[in-house]
């Protein structure tokens, strides 16, 4: 299997598509022996200096088009569309899969030149934007795609017609058995980008009115935008912190949350995309989104709670089973099934 895959957000970009883009494309090209060509931006690392690929899973292939520039640099984002289209159609392919937004687009345009059979892939959705709105509802409701596969379980019950869509649930990295003690005081912990809509001042001022009630409480926060750390790192915080705290306003299938109860760490979270799938009250709070009060109550009650550790327990046996492995089986199948 000859399989292209289109996105404008590969590495040196750091999140929860990106290790989801890898994790699965690994396993496709290693378990499956299939041969992938990874057409991505030429982009900025976070020294300003053009990214090279240093070492990639083996059966991947890089191709970083156009000159380098920031991610969110809007001429280059554009000028990617009619870029990745005319160096697709030169390539022979068994099948094409793109990513939203903007690679969709280079998806369709390319429809009228080849026949080949692709798919789209919809993460990360939630434009605040009216126009990115728009045009998010315009690449994922109204184009059409032989195949649609999405991690947001929200925007899967809201198409109607569920013939040429899959739900595919995220996987997950099991850590090894913890070594290491929980902190003394209580500690929150947030693990996420720092942009609105992953509802951080929502979370600080949740935090403010729960640490009233509990003021020897603790917030960390990790990730793009505020501290980012190594793996290991992030594994031995989130094995001595108490809950975990997801206070998304808008989100597909964020991969801290599994993360987080394989760490057998409870969580607090909004219900926003997948995550009400999964966080039940056996395993979690689930409260509104932007719902700063209700934020804060949950956390009083998380410190509260001399059962809190059984809620990540249960979170880690719903898991231990959902591993990348697989969900790499689950798009082979769903992938495959376009060539039959």
């Amino acid at each position: 299997m000859k399989l292209v895959f289109l996105t404008d957000a590969w590495v040196p970009l750091v999140g929860g598509g990106q290790k989801l883009y890898l994790e699965v494309l690994s396993r496709l090209a290693k378990k499956y022996h299939w041969r992938i060509t990874v057409v991505t931006r030429n982009l900025l690392d976070r020294h300003g200096l053009p990214y090279i690929d240093k070492k990639t899973a083996k059966g991947l292939n890089i191709v970083r088009l156009g000159k380098a520039a920031s991610w969110s640099n809007f001429f280059a984002r554009i000028s990617y569309i009619f870029q990745s289209l005319a160096y697709c159609k030169t390539l022979k392919a068994d099948l094409f899969l793109a990513t939203t937004f903007l690679p969709a687009l280079s998806l369709k345009l390319l429809s009228l030149y080849r026949s080949t059979p692709k798919a789209l892939l919809v993460i990360g959705l939630g434009a605040s934007n009216p126009f990115f709105k728009f045009l998010e509802y315009f690449i994922t409701r109204i184009l059409n795609y032989q195949l649609i596969i999405t991690d947001d379980y929200n925007f899967f019950n809201q198409v109607k017609d569920k013939t040429n869509i899959r739900f595919i649930a995220n996987g997950v990295n099991l850590p090894q058995p913890s070594k290491f003690k929980k902190h003394r005081q209580f500690t929150f912990i947030f693990v996420g980008r720092n942009e609105p809509r992953k509802g951080i001042d929502q979370l600080k001022q949740a935090f403010a009115i729960a640490k009233t009630a509990n003021p020897s409480a603790r917030l960390h926060i990790f990730g793009p935008g505020f501290k980012i750390v190594p793996q290991s790192v992030l594994n031995k915080e989130l094995f001595q912190s108490h809950c975990l705290v997801l206070p998304s306003l808008k989100e597909g299938h964020p991969l801290i949350l599994f993360e987080a109860w394989a760490h057998h760490l409870p969580i607090i979270a909004t219900a926003v995309g997948s995550v009400p799938q999964f966080v039940k009250p056996e395993n979690g709070y689930l409260v509104p989104p932007d719902d700063v009060h209700a934020l804060a109550d949950a956390m009083k009650q998380a410190v509260n709670n001399p059962s809190l550790n059984q809620l990540g327990h249960n979170g880690f046996n719903l898991v231990k089973h959902q591993s990348w492995d697989n969900t790499a089986d689950q798009y082979q199948k769903a992938l495959s099934s376009l060539l039959q």
